[in-house]
């Protein structure tokens, strides 16, 4: 057995080298297709305005409207993790961390274009009409089948974990004191979500499109809305706010507990890794529901889903700005995670701040563990050949129960390692494809 110092190392190592990796290749893979997410802004939205001209009678059996494709793969971006994950990263990183999400949203979105591009090209129907797709396509492709495998055994059991750490928080904010008298145990929450999750996601994509398409938007505008009142009310603060993020970024400091935080590699270490978690850019996660899409144009779909990178880093990076101007993410007191986003709302909206952060978590999560719930059963029926997929529903709708009364540290330990693996496979599937076969990474019309 090594020693705990020895695994607290190799842990950390590990962690770092699959940031490295996704950072590298997403700078990489901006330069190989010429800064391809500022050229093609411009279509963006003009092909999400197509997408929704389109009515459901465009949809086939097994597939589903770009938009409808994009905010389903948005609503696992846009989770909890997104508003969180900045919060703990200026607590562990300084404020210099949210730098990090900037940068991993700006490169990031070249490799969410490569892999969907890949996703549509290498996506295949079975004999039924049901499409398999996801990164395990062209993995198996690209570098071999058992690397395709391995990828889907660590997706699956991502996407489980996520699941549950997304119960785990919103079951935290509903058991919050902030709500007083209106608290609601955690094996109550657990037990209504799980339950709500194995029945919609026997409805198939279809059902979980059609839900992730409303809400997506409400909860982006509930949240980002708040949070923008807040830094409107105080504009005259934010200047010293970007001061601080640049600060931090260069100069370490101690805080009041003692622990050493900011610099160049503090910073960016938390910064990048907990920016990977929230955009899930080069991941390949994101490919699972737009391999869905109604749609033989590639590059079409890669450009919207770039959307969804933009989108997070944005939530992100201003969600951490309400968290330095509120100063919450130094106070003791609060348990490391939502609390803290929760008293930042509770200053500035005093009688219904704790009401927004909790209907803006109750979206996310539910948002998130839908779309994680699906992406792992697409790599669970790779895995099994599209059989016994109902027991995966049940096993995830199990996870999130228990999820809800567990202890957050134990999933978030577990998803690191899981997704550095990953990270490892897929990334390097990115790279090799991109200087092997270059007209399969970009086409544009």
């Amino acid at each position: 057995m090594l020693p705990t110092e020895a695994l607290s190392a190799l842990y950390e190592y590990i962690l770092i080298i699959s940031c490295l990796l996704i950072v590298a290749g997403s700078i990489l893979l901006t330069f190989k297709m010429n800064f391809i997410q500022l050229r093609l802004i411009p279509s963006l939205f003009g092909m999400l305005k197509a997408s929704y001209a389109k009515t459901d009678r465009d949809e086939k059996a097994n597939t589903i409207l770009p938009h409808k494709a994009l905010f389903t793969a948005m609503s696992t971006t846009l989770g909890i993790g997104t508003i969180v994950a900045p919060v703990i990263a200026i607590h562990l990183g300084g404020p210099g961390s949210l730098i990090g999400f900037l940068l991993t949203s700006f490169f990031g979105s070249a490799a969410t274009y490569a892999e969907v591009n890949l996703c549509i090209k290498h996506r295949k129907k079975t004999d039924s009409g049901i499409i398999m797709g996801g990164p395990m396509q062209y993995i198996q492709s690209i570098i071999s089948p058992a690397a395709a495998k391995w990828y889907a055994l660590f997706c699956f059991l991502l996407m489980t974990a996520w699941c549950g750490a997304q119960s785990n928080q919103l079951a935290a904010i509903l058991d919050s004191h902030l709500l007083g008298d209106y608290r609601i145990p955690k094996i109550v929450s657990g037990g209504v979500l799980a339950t709500l999750i194995l029945i919609i996601l026997m409805g198939g994509i279809k059902r979980i499109s059609a839900l992730s398409s409303k809400l997506v938007p409400m909860m982006f505008v509930l949240y980002l809305g708040s949070s923008l009142w807040i830094l409107g009310l105080n504009l005259d603060k934010m200047g010293a706010i970007f001061s601080e993020i640049f600060y931090s970024a260069l100069n370490p400091y101690q805080m009041a507990s003692g622990v050493l935080v900011g610099g160049i590699f503090s910073s960016l270490r938390w910064g990048v890794f907990k920016g990977i978690h929230a955009n899930e850019a080069g991941i390949g996660t994101q490919t699972i529901p737009h391999s869905m899409a109604e749609t033989n144009n590639a590059s079409e779909q890669a450009t919207l889903a770039m959307l969804s990178t933009f989108t997070a880093g944005l939530v992100a990076f201003i969600s951490g700005c309400v968290a330095l101007l509120t100063r919450t993410w130094e106070d003791p007191s609060l348990p490391l995670g939502i609390n803290m986003v929760a008293a930042s709302f509770h200053i500035y909206f005093p009688t219904i701040g704790i009401a927004i952060v909790s209907m803006a978590v109750l979206l996310f999560a539910f948002g998130t563990i839908l779309g994680n719930s699906y992406n792992g059963s697409q790599c669970f029926n790779y895995l099994t050949n599209n059989k016994g997929t109902h027991y995966y529903f049940f096993g995830t709708g199990i996870i999130v129960f228990l999820g809800a009364l567990a202890e957050v540290q134990t999933f978030w330990a577990f998803t690191d390692l899981i997704l550095a693996f990953m990270t490892l496979i897929h990334m390097s599937t990115l790279m090799i494809n991109a200087f092997k076969k270059k007209e399969v990474l970009v086409t544009e019309n």
